[in-house]
């Protein structure tokens, strides 16, 4: 199945807003494991928090490549 340069951006818009939610998740369970005093959790949660966010500037660039590519 073909997808048309639309539907690709309507993708990587909902791949963004995903990742959104998870990092939002991540970022309470980091406030409770500093909250807690749990150093180990604290350090492993700002690791993946750092993925979470390189992989949503990568979503954000690849639509704004698409967005600029369509206009």
């Amino acid at each position: 199945m073909k997808l048309s340069y639309t539907d690709l951006y309507r993708q990587y818009e909902q791949g963004i807003a995903q990742q959104n939610i998870v990092i939002a998740r991540n970022r309470l369970r980091l406030h409770r494991a500093m909250r807690d005093c749990n150093m180990l959790e604290v350090r492993r949660l700002n690791a993946v928090l750092r993925v979470l966010y390189e992989e949503k500037s990568e979503l954000e660039e690849r639509a704004e490549d698409l967005l600029s590519y369509m206009q």
